[in-house]
């Protein structure tokens, strides 16, 4: 049974809190303004050398924007947050912000395909790296090097959803004078706070979950104030990937509903699971509550599971795996996830770093919606037959 934080909910409900009263209003008004007038040229000029906290120019900090900074950090448990204009953007920000030419980042599990993607293209700039597929500590530990500067992890991974001992490869890598950050896209801060468990930094794809509605677009990066500055000067006003504030207001109210939406994911994805679990035509489920090796990193470290996972199909072509996803009527074809509409996606045959993946071609990837258990697992039947 999911078990979110008390204090998670009031954070989540408080996301339109202002500052000040603003007449009243429940969520804090869209700050359009590109840039804000001061009243002396000293103002202006202080402004200036404090920009990660000052209203100045929108490209790098807005009322509207920091209101749901704060609100992140607070459910993240962080010092401080930063909001991006989307997931690739924060990810951006943290690769050229952290790295520089002869540092060597070690990815962990199955991860974002644009994300090696980025790491492929700074190898035309020096950066190196590797991917780990271990789960045991020793074994990730034997693939840093002497540069290794920081270590990138997904848990639960991304289309298999295998769960690593974030607590124990942070101190690992803490030991060895790396930086560690982990993608917690698919938890949410509700279901797991990597931080809690020693990253030095967690970024979301706000697209997902903290939208919830498949209509906005953002990233976010969360961490110490240190950290967080450093990233704010060196990669996030000169990459330039800026979230608006119309976004944000967006994303403020969609976290007001993110605990109620995320116990109904849990539960319906558990339902769902549960039944292609016994189906014939299906060989495994992708679930961390039904992998017997992550069990207990699943209970030690989150306090549920989202809607996502995925299934591997029994003596299935791929051109039949297809047309099973084509048959799917609740479920639509479509990229990404968090919304509440059912989605399905077919695993790839090479990822998009082009090399050679571990996600066989016969994978569906589930994202349950809120249609109702019983309606998606109709559907499923119907398609499967």
């Amino acid at each position: 049974m999911i078990a979110l934080d008390a204090d998670d909910r009031l954070i989540c409900l408080r996301a339109g809190e202002a500052a000040d009263d603003h007449h009243g209003a429940v969520l804090p008004p869209i700050s359009q303004a590109s840039l804000y007038r001061k009243r002396t040229m000293k103002e202006l000029l202080e402004g200036l050398s404090r920009e990660h906290s000052a209203n100045v120019y929108s490209r790098g900090t807005n009322p509207t924007v920091k209101a749901l900074e704060d609100t992140l950090a607070k459910l993240e448990r962080a010092e401080a947050c930063k909001c991006f204009g989307s997931g690739m953007g924060a990810v951006s920000a943290v690769l050229f912000g952290l790295l520089k030419s002869g540092d060597h980042v070690l990815f962990v599990n199955d991860i974002y395909g644009p994300t090696l993607q980025l790491a492929a293209r700074l190898e035309e700039f020096g950066v190196s790296w590797s991917q780990s597929f271990a789960q045991d500590v020793d074994a990730i530990a034997a693939e840093m090097r002497s540069e290794t500067r920081l270590v990138y992890m997904e848990s639960p991974g991304s289309m298999l959803f295998r769960l690593l001992p974030v607590a124990d490869i942070c101190a690992m890598a803490k030991a060895r004078g790396a930086l560690t950050v982990i993608d917690n896209t698919v938890a949410t801060p509700l279901l797991q706070k990597p931080l809690a468990l020693g990253a030095d930094l967690t970024l979301h794809s706000c697209s997902k979950y903290i939208g919830g509605h498949s209509d906005v677009i953002g990233g976010a990066v969360m961490g110490s104030q240190n950290l967080i500055e450093s990233l704010f000067y060196k990669s996030y006003m000169l990459l330039g990937s800026v979230l608006a504030p119309f976004d944000a207001f967006l994303l403020l109210r969609g976290l007001m509903t993110l605990p109620d939406r995320m116990l109904r994911h849990h539960e319906d994805a558990l339902a769902v699971a549960n039944y292609l679990q016994k189906h014939p035509r299906i060989c495994a489920v992708h679930h961390p509550a039904f992998c017997m090796e992550d069990k207990t990193l699943f209970e030690k470290q989150m306090r549920g599971h989202s809607g996502l996972f995925s299934v591997a199909l029994k003596d299935t072509s791929y051109a039949e795996t297809l047309a099973i996803a084509d048959r799917l009527k609740f479920f639509g074809r479509a990229v990404s996830w968090g919304g509440a509409e059912s989605l399905v996606l077919c695993g790839h045959k090479s990822d998009p770093a082009g090399r050679k993946t571990r996600i066989p071609a016969t994978l569906l990837r589930l994202s349950v919606g809120l249609e109702g258990a019983d309606n998606l697992i109709a559907d499923l039947e119907q398609a499967l037959a």
